[in-house]
């Protein structure tokens, strides 16, 4: 009987540890779960401030409608329009445009991380006016800032037809992008 008790020592220990380790494995994949969730999260509340920034341009289309038929309503991704104030003065439905474009890029660049926007006509159907909007794709690491500024917007952003995208609304490689095209 001592001989039979002597092969069974230690067997208790091995299987707690087999036990901790599959218990570590499991709360590392729920802290992947959870991580992933927080991106998951942080990507639809971009994308709902970008549907909401989207109507916020459209509504002050709607207000300037000889701004839109005189092509004024046109931005470029990167660009940053200088503007007067229309709010305590009379301004042109281009000076509208303009200053309607400035404070809506603002907003794209205050609310989006690291956020850009083009507004550009629609090439099939010259009464759309396509809105594109794009922000950093990596949130999370520290040099994204650098990276959506420094890259090159050549990777095409397609949304069912490539050819109705223009040139100047090319998706950044670094980043996600919302694209929406507007009928005012």
């Amino acid at each position: 009987m001592y001989q039979y008790l002597n092969k069974q020592r230690g067997v208790s220990l091995i299987e707690a540890l087999i036990s901790l380790v599959i218990l570590a494995i499991g709360v590392l994949a729920l802290a992947g779960v959870q991580a992933r969730q927080l991106v998951e999260t942080r990507t639809a509340n971009s994308r709902a401030i970008a549907v909401r920034l989207i109507d916020d341009l459209n509504e002050r289309m709607q207000l300037n409608t000889e701004g839109v038929r005189a092509n004024n309503y046109i931005l470029g991704l990167g660009a940053i329009p200088g503007a007067l104030d229309c709010t305590g003065a009379a301004c042109t439905p281009a000076q509208l445009a303009t200053f309607d474009l400035a404070q809506w890029r603002a907003n794209v660049a205050t609310l989006l991380p690291n956020g850009d926007a083009a507004v550009f006509r629609n090439p099939a159907d010259t009464r759309q006016i396509g809105v594109l909007l794009a922000w950093s794709a990596n949130e999370g690491k520290a040099n994204s800032t650098a990276a959506l500024a420094d890259a090159a917007y050549t990777a095409p952003f397609v949304v069912g037809d490539a050819a109705t995208i223009a040139a100047g609304a090319n998706c950044p490689v670094t980043a996600i992008c919302h694209l929406v095209y507007l009928q005012p």
